[in-house]
């Protein structure tokens, strides 16, 4: 048996910990996607229109494919960030659904202008302190030429906008199936504590609401994916409400000061279909997993996945056509 080394358990209690949240900015990406567009697609323009500034513009009648990431930046955490996470949403014309692309962020890709690196390298590659943009282009480009699809828009959020949002809804009704404790509950500062939620219908609050959809200890990754689903259909059913819509400046507060993005006003006609697909759970999904893509390490040792483009071309089409 080897020696104990604190050093070496803490360094591994780091890397589990950076692996159990790295799929919850999806998550999170994913919410608030399915939040703001529902809520773009069921509201007034009118309404719109007071909330978002005066005048839409020249209106954008095409779907605009939205690029996702999720940054897990931590509240004593700035400066520029890789992305955990990336989701392209997109509407296929054919079928009239919602595509939505998990990419995982160790596929091993060719960034323009950079060469060979993991894909979400290229938020923090493209990172220009005079450009916001800079970097969220750079990864749309790099998606754009790999998959063969425009990506249109992005967005870019963390945990905090999450909780803020949550919030500015006024809290979240969920149902837990059962109870849950949860002893190694990981915190922000690299420790754990306890974390209990009885069974049965409750509101929760944002901060709540972020523990509810990251506990995993009291079952498994497939407990937790359920929770996340059953939160984001919570959430957009609060959206759908027309008792929120008195919440609408706040809600659109945090949207506009927590969520880096290129979209505007102009692009609600186009942004409608998807959002209504997605209300009606019209929504094809994939990940890249399986024969889509295989393990490999680099010379440098960096454990990647490179990808398995025939395999990968055939889930795009399906998703989002040609």
């Amino acid at each position: 048996m080897l020696p104990s080394n604190p050093t070496f358990a803490r360094r591994a209690r780091l890397r589990r910990q950076r692996r159990e949240n790295a799929s919850l900015p999806l998550f999170l990406a994913l919410g608030t996607l399915m939040g703001s567009l529902c809520l773009l697609a069921l509201l007034p323009a009118a309404v719109l229109s007071r909330a978002l500034g005066p005048g839409l513009g020249a209106l954008n009648l095409a779907a605009p494919q939205v690029l996702v990431m999720g940054v897990d930046r931590r509240p004593d955490e700035a400066g520029p960030s890789r992305s955990d996470s990336m989701i392209l949403a997109g509407l296929n014309p054919d079928t009239g659904q919602a595509g939505l692309l998990s990419i995982p962020r160790d596929l091993w890709v060719s960034i323009p202008g950079v060469g060979s690196q993991r894909i979400n390298a290229a938020l923090v590659l493209g990172d220009d302190p005079a450009n916001p943009a800079a970097g969220p282009q750079l990864a749309g480009r790099t998606v754009g030429d790999l998959f063969g699809q425009p990506v249109d828009r992005y967005m870019v959020l963390d945990f905090q906008t999450f909780v803020r949002l949550v919030d500015a809804m006024g809290g979240i009704e969920v149902d837990a199936p059962q109870p849950i404790v949860d002893t190694a509950y990981p915190t922000f500062d690299y420790g754990v504590t306890t974390i209990r939620f009885a069974a049965g219908p409750q509101v929760l609050d944002g901060e709540q609401a972020l523990v509810y959809v990251r506990t995993r200890h009291d079952d498994d990754d497939f407990g937790r994916a359920e929770r996340q689903q059953q939160v984001i259909s919570a959430m957009t059913a609060r959206l759908a409400q027309p008792a929120t819509w008195a919440q609408l400046p706040a809600i659109f507060a945090v949207l506009r000061d927590g969520v880096l993005t290129d979209l505007t006003p102009a692009d609600l006609p186009g942004l409608a279909p998807l959002a209504l697909a997605m209300l009606r759970g019209k929504v094809a999904t994939a990940t890249l997993d399986g024969d889509r893509t295989t393990p490999w390490t680099t010379e440098e040792g960096a454990w990647v996945l490179l990808p398995n483009w025939p395999a990968i071309d055939q889930v795009v089409d399906e998703l989002f056509g040609r």
